[in-house]
């Protein structure tokens, strides 16, 4: 069985959070023991005197998670950028040994560990030097990649992909994330089956939008449930 995977997105704002902490609710639902991470989080909420890695917060909300803050997220910063460009505005660096070691412990510690990016692969974690990508490399993770589902979604997904396999990373599945199925015009039906011939990756699942879910706000209402009537999860324990 597979120890985890790193899920990424075609861009920032995707969805990545709502996928990640979705996922690991139904997992745990069907009594996986799965824990979700976070090793950066920039962009952090001040609290009390604290920095809370918002991301983090929400996936203890969606998917009953119990653990320690420190174990499911290392470096949080309050400036809402890239986490490189957040760590030097704090007056911190990211170090990636130790950003290795953190998610080595946590997919050493659960049976299956989700750890979420930032933004895309392309984006620097300590500096150009060492990315998402180059993170996922280290882990040897396979991808999940969540993308939207409308309009640019064919080209920013095989963009990613392809990005992934010059990295030598091998991607398992694609996430599509947000429909309105009301709003569902020609370009969001024909998305998945363009995607899945272009890039060679099956589209896993196709979440709706919804309303009663905000990371920002934490709400989390219906998330689980959807996922797990919208995403293949069986096929990811079996990958």
């Amino acid at each position: 069985m597979v120890k985890g995977y790193l899920v990424t997105g075609t861009d920032t704002g995707v969805g990545k959070t709502v996928i990640t902490a979705g996922l690991t609710g139904v997992w745990r639902r069907h009594g996986v023991p799965a824990v979700a991470i976070k090793p950066v989080q920039s962009g952090a909420v001040l609290h009390s005197g604290d920095l809370i890695p918002e991301d983090v917060a929400f996936y203890r909300l969606a998917a009953g998670l119990n653990e320690p803050l420190d174990e499911l997220n290392l470096y949080r910063f309050a400036p809402a950028v890239s986490p490189h460009l957040a760590a030097t505005l704090s007056g911190e660096k990211v170090l990636p040994a130790r950003l290795v070691h953190f998610c080595r412990e946590a997919l050493r510690r659960h049976r299956l560990t989700l750890v979420e990016g930032a933004g895309g692969l392309g984006v620097p974690l300590s500096g150009p030097q060492f990315t998402v990508a180059d993170l996922c490399r280290e882990l040897a993770l396979s991808l999940l990649v969540v993308a939207r589902p409308g309009l640019g979604s064919i080209n920013h997904t095989v963009l990613t992909v392809s990005y992934a396999r010059s990295y030598g990373l091998e991607v398992t599945g694609i996430i599509i994330n947000g429909l309105r199925p009301e709003a569902a015009g020609p370009t969001e039906k024909d998305n998945p089956g363009v995607i899945e011939t272009m890039t060679g990756v099956p589209v896993l699942g196709i979440v709706p939008y919804l309303p009663g879910v905000s990371v920002e706000e934490g709400r989390a209402r219906g998330l689980v449930d959807a996922v797990e009537r919208a995403v293949d999860w069986r096929a990811l324990l079996e990958a």
